[in-house]
């Protein structure tokens, strides 16, 4: 197994999104976890629930991760139940949109806070113990508008870059104690529930299929195997990248989608299905 024997923090792990996917990844190559989510989630309860069905070693620490006090209670809960810390998976993320300027300064704050400096106390109080276990891997999950952006999206779009500097830094600073530190920029990534509710919008649905060269969007355990591989030895020469897992999103010009004299050289469907399309 390929994270046997490892301890693993995975923070932001409502079921049914990356950082469950991510966790039940782990336990399934033999990885004990600690799983976060605010106080209240209920689907993170779900996810211990299910983890507990396959027969993972699992503890679960509700917490706000843009407070020290949650990382001092995940890095403990680690340390008592399981004697070490070697990977942190960091998910969580808050997201407000609407034009830039027009967002309070509370909501600013907050985003910034859960986005970028919730990761940032991470690293600050898991990196001292990966250090004592004789070094450990950080993952965080950035996302493609932290290279390219979408509109309404500003502090999203703003606090994701800073996280993909804050991995760089640690990634420089810390790699001589055994620390790799990477990030994932994934592209539309939908589960289970969302997936419903985007399939009640035909059109919605088959736009989004569209801008993917793979012809689909994403799903969770797409990226939980990309977190997978960062997380573990096989990666050991691998720090301070941001990892694109985008199904081909960003590789294109909006013209190679849009323009049909560039579309028809290497599509043959239409842009947006017309009433009779199959």
């Amino acid at each position: 197994m390929r994270l046997q024997d490892k301890v693993a923090i995975v923070a932001g792990a409502g079921w049914g999104g990356i950082g469950a996917a991510t966790a039940y990844r782990f336990a399934q190559e033999g990885a004990k976890v600690v799983i976060n989510a605010l106080p209240g989630e209920e689907r993170l309860f779900e996810t211990e629930n299910q983890l507990r069905a396959m027969g993972a070693d699992v503890v679960t620490v509700p917490g706000d991760i843009s407070q020290a006090t949650t990382w001092q209670a995940l890095v403990q809960a680690a340390l008592d139940n399981f004697g070490k810390l070697n990977i942190l998976m960091q998910n969580a993320a808050q997201a407000f949109t609407k034009p830039v300027i027009e967002f309070t300064e509370e909501e600013w704050n907050r985003a910034i806070a859960v986005t970028l400096t919730g990761p940032w106390l991470g690293a600050k109080y898991c990196i001292p113990e990966m250090i004592k276990a004789g070094g450990g891997s950080i993952v965080f999950t950035s996302t493609v508008n932290s290279l390219i952006t979408n509109p309404h999206f500003g502090v999203y779009s703003s606090s994701k870059a800073g996280l993909n500097g804050l991995t760089r830094s640690l990634a420089m600073e810390y790699g001589r104690q055994g620390i790799r530190c990477n990030a994932i920029a994934p592209g539309l990534i939908v589960g289970e529930r969302q997936r419903e509710a985007m399939q009640q919008d035909p059109l919605e649905d088959q736009m989004n299929t569209d801008l993917y060269p793979i012809g689909r969007y994403g799903a969770p355990e797409d990226i939980a195997q990309v977190a997978l591989f960062l997380a573990s030895d096989e990666a050991a020469f691998v720090t301070g990248i941001v990892l694109v897992a985008d199904g081909g999103l960003t590789l294109q010009s909006p013209e190679a989608i849009a323009r049909p004299a560039f579309r028809k050289r290497w599509r043959t469907d239409r842009l947006v299905l017309q009433p009779g399309d199959g």
